[in-house]
């Protein structure tokens, strides 16, 4: 028998949907779109991983001072790389970014006779470039560090020059001597060297003392006590030279006087008593000659 035909249309299956050709296509376009998402999230991924690696090997390796040679030092000083490494404790091989330039510097400037330090780290080459400016001793001086006396320099301003045995020693341009330098005294320091021309070849010792008082101890004038009012300094070395020119000869030339100039106004003026003659009854104090103006 044939079949017969119904004009009624065939039922689908269940559970099945014919989609439309524009949602068919906008869903492979979402699908595509996803898919190159995650690549380009791979591709980030992988780029940053690399860029890292690629920077902590940078910075291990590349960016490290192997040596004493990658330190440039500019300056008159005459001080040479290995002295810089060594006061300023670099220890080879040494990751360039570990190096602090402002620690450095105070390394620097505390160990070894300078007056300004400059510490720049350069990456390309590596290497650290140190640029110093030397202090000009003016005369030596010592000055007491807890139950210890030490021996250095000073400058025209002042400043407590450190010798270091292994950098090169330059000479002060005069014969005084500062004992007793502190930090506190720095600005009179300055003042006496500065007007040391009018001292002449006069001056040899500035001495400071503990409780603030300041002396003087010169070739032809003896012992000269300035006292501890450093506001009368200007007026003190005024007399100190007028002395020198008007004092007579017999009483200078020896330089064994005392002069107290404590008020420059009225200096006084002591002089050592001659040796008692032979049969002078003992015990009699010693008397000094007080000359006043």
């Amino acid at each position: 028998m044939r079949p017969v035909k119904s004009d009624t249309p065939a039922r689908r299956p269940r559970g099945t949907v014919k989609l439309s050709p524009q949602l068919e296509r906008r869903r492979a376009i979402r699908k595509e779109k996803r898919h190159e998402f995650l690549v380009q999230v791979w591709r980030l991924f992988a780029l940053v991983f690399c860029s890292t690696a690629l920077g902590w090997l940078l910075l291990r390796h590349g960016w490290t001072l192997a040596g004493s040679r990658q330190i440039d030092v500019a300056g008159d000083t005459g001080i040479s790389p290995e002295l810089v490494a060594k006061v300023a404790k670099i220890r080879f091989p040494q990751p360039l970014l570990n190096l602090s330039p402002t620690e450095l510097e105070d390394r620097i400037r505390r160990n070894l006779p300078v007056s300004a330090v400059s510490v720049e780290r350069w990456a390309f080459p590596a290497r650290l470039q140190v640029e110093l400016i030397g202090q000009l001793p003016v005369a030596h001086a010592t000055r007491q560090r807890n139950t210890r006396w030490e021996k250095g320099m000073v400058d025209d301003r002042g400043q407590w020059i450190q010798p270091n045995p292994d950098a090169p020693n330059r000479v002060p341009s005069s014969g005084i001597t500062v004992e007793g330098w502190t930090l506190n005294s720095r600005d009179t320091i300055a003042e006496l060297l500065s007007r040391r021309n009018a001292f002449g070849d006069n001056l040899k010792t500035i001495v400071l003392h503990p409780d603030g008082a300041i002396s003087l101890d010169t070739n032809h004038l003896g012992l000269i006590n300035l006292g501890s009012d450093i506001d009368q300094l200007q007026d003190q070395i005024a007399a100190i030279d007028q002395l020198s020119k008007t004092m007579p000869k017999h009483l200078i030339s020896k330089g064994k006087a005392t002069i107290d100039l404590s008020n420059p106004a009225r200096p006084e003026l002591e002089l050592p008593v001659k040796p008692a003659p032979k049969g002078q009854q003992a015990g009699i104090p010693d008397r000094m000659l007080r000359n006043r103006d």
